[in-house]
């Protein structure tokens, strides 16, 4: 039996054509020495080579990709130096398949393991997120019995890639990587503990968030407290992606949030205070602490309006408005809390609903560390809309339906349980003031919700 492969067809594109080994070999610029020896099997293509060739033969680029794959391990022993080069080139062009074929076959060799992590962590620098997820993955399985940091990185990093809109998925993946946390390095654990903080602070899991951010406090002050006592840093030394002194100040706004959603104000605007004028301990003066010290200060002004707001402060009101009008990112924020605040006091906000409408819709808002967390925002954003819609309904506005269906679709996009169940009771309970469209809308909505929790369970 004839075996169909690339070899084969070479030759036989050469023979049809009419050309001569050393023809060919000028067209696809290659050596005719190398040719001549890949015709003879007595040299394996590389992937440099198989392109040339490929495009010489005016063929899609990625044509013999699955063959070649296969080939890597059927016609000749497997080599990283040629397999190396082909995983790369997969990942450039999209061929996620052909990468799950070499790694296949390479899952059963724990030699593999170091030099597949090294990839998957240039893939990962490239912003090559599918390809570094699934070498990521394979490492996990090479070395699942060895207990190594490596694989916890390889847990922390496929964690990272797993993260989106879902929050119900970015729970999995954060109950996925949290057993490895701990086996990190400090410096890694840092910014671990702050993404795991994320996932269940969107998901309302408090309790879980203060553990977390004490945890990440313990280890940053141990940080700090060993950086200070070394008098210099060491340039040689892994560095965090933000200064140790960062994970010590959001540790605590972290913590001031949780017991804002327990309802304990005063200890939330203890908190609040404990991450502001950080200039009294941070011996550190260059542009970068001046940066962060100013704007933890910001964030503790801010949180203590809003937290004495909650608390039933509601004469600060108009003071709270003009301080986040020159504040254009804070707005949006300032409004969930301020439509909170309206319907627990009963306030009439119209005036600043109106004044702060372009703030509505939902957008991306940054401070100087970047974009806000996406799925926090995301969450704070549905039960916005709920707020809304309950705002205007206990003022008879039915408006308040509109809002309320806009979150429910909102909730429903990015699968958040609660605020679903809450927009489906708040719909039903004013059902009676719905219009038709409002009713058709609910009903479709509904049944979306429904169809989706069903796939989902089964």
């Amino acid at each position: 039996m004839v075996l169909n492969t690339i070899r084969a067809e070479i030759l036989k594109y050469i023979q049809d054509n009419n050309l001569t080994l050393t023809q060919f070999a000028a067209k696809a610029n290659i050596n005719s020495g190398s040719l001549s020896r890949i015709a003879n099997q007595n040299q394996p293509l590389s992937v440099s080579q198989l392109d040339a060739i490929t495009n010489a033969m005016e063929l899609e680029e990625d044509h013999f990709y699955s063959r070649f794959a296969e080939e890597c391990f059927t016609l000749a022993a497997p080599n990283w130096r040629r397999l190396r080069p082909f995983l790369i080139r997969s990942a450039e062009i999209g061929r996620i398949d052909c990468i799950e074929i070499i790694l296949h076959n390479l899952l059963e060799d724990i030699s593999y393991g170091s030099m597949i992590f090294n990839l998957a962590e240039e893939l990962f620098a490239k912003d090559m997120k599918e390809a570094a997820k699934l070498l990521y993955r394979g490492v996990s399985i090479i070395e699942k019995y060895q207990h190594s940091e490596r694989l916890a990185i390889c847990h922390y990093r496929l964690f990272l890639l797993s993260l989106g809109d879902d929050l119900k998925q970015n729970l999995r993946a954060a109950t996925l990587f949290e057993p490895y946390v701990d086996r990190l390095d400090e410096i890694d654990q840092l910014e671990g503990l702050k993404h795991l903080a994320h996932v269940y602070a969107s998901l309302h899991e408090w309790g879980k968030v203060n553990e977390l951010s004490e945890e990440m406090y313990r280890i940053a002050s141990i940080q700090y407290d060993l950086l200070l006592r070394s008098k210099c840093k060491h340039t040689d030394q892994k560095q965090p992606a933000r200064p140790i002194y960062f994970y010590m100040l959001y540790a605590r706004l972290l913590q001031s949030g949780v017991y804002e959603h327990f309802g304990e104000y005063k200890k939330a605007i203890y908190y609040a205070t404990l991450y502001c004028n950080a200039d009294s301990w941070i011996q550190e003066d260059s542009e970068e602490s001046r940066i962060v010290i100013k704007q933890f200060n910001e964030f503790s002004t801010a949180n203590q309006y809003l937290l004495r707001l909650l608390s039933g402060e509601t004469e600060i009101l108009q003071d709270y408005i003009e301080y986040l009008s020159e504040r254009p990112d804070e707005i949006f924020v300032g409004l969930c809390y301020i439509v909170r605040a309206a319907n627990k006091y009963d306030c009439n906000i119209d005036s600043i609903l109106i004044r702060f409408q372009d703030y509505i819709p939902y957008k991306t808002y940054y401070t100087v560390f970047g974009e806000y967390n996406k799925p926090i925002m995301a969450e704070q954003y549905a039960q916005f809309l709920a707020d809304l819609g309950k705002y205007y309904l206990r003022n008879n506005q039915s408006n308040g339906l509109d809002y309320l269906l806009e979150g429910l679709e909102f909730s429903a996009k990015i699968n958040s349980e609660a605020t679903i169940i809450r927009c489906l009771t708040m719909f039903n309970q004013y059902r009676n003031i719905a219009d038709s469209a409002q009713q058709q809308r609910f009903k479709k909505l509904n049944e979306e919700v429904c169809t989706s929790h069903e796939q989902k369970v089964y």
